[in-house]
């Protein structure tokens, strides 16, 4: 009665040296073809994570803009910008933009960065971020 090899319950192999010095030259080969792939993921996974940390960076500044830009008009930008600099996060070039009209009911606040990062083996890319915020003028 024979029993599965995949179980691991077979009969033993008679040339178990031959067979374990192949395995080890197919195993470093292995090794060699995957690893440039899990770098490559591994920093993939890291520049999604700075570019996450960017976007939130934004997002905060362009609310804290729109605060500003309520209660004085024509400064949303400057604190925006102010705030983007006060950060750890790295946005790349920044441009913002408002709507200065007030009285209006609603008004925006629009900040945008492009920013560049390098990845091992892909080169440079470069990532647009964006965010936005609206606010009431109650300065008068």
């Amino acid at each position: 009665m024979t029993r599965s090899p995949w179980l691991g319950l077979g009969l033993p192999r008679p040339n178990h040296r031959e067979s374990d010095s192949a395995d080890a030259g197919l195993a470093a080969v292995e090794f060699a073809l995957i690893v440039p792939l899990i770098v490559v993921l591994l920093f993939a996974v890291v520049t999604a994570g700075t570019a996450a940390a960017g976007q939130l960076s934004l997002q905060a500044a362009a609310r804290d803009g729109a605060r500003a830009e309520s209660v004085m008009p024509n400064s949303g930008c400057a604190t925006a910008i102010d705030r983007l600099a006060n950060t750890s996060a790295t946005v790349g070039d920044i441009s913002c933009t408002t709507a200065v009209s007030c009285p209006a009911e609603r008004n925006n606040i629009e900040i945008s960065a492009n920013r560049i990062v390098s990845i091992p083996l892909l080169g440079d890319r470069t990532i647009a971020l964006s965010a936005s915020a609206s606010y009431e003028c109650v300065a008068g």
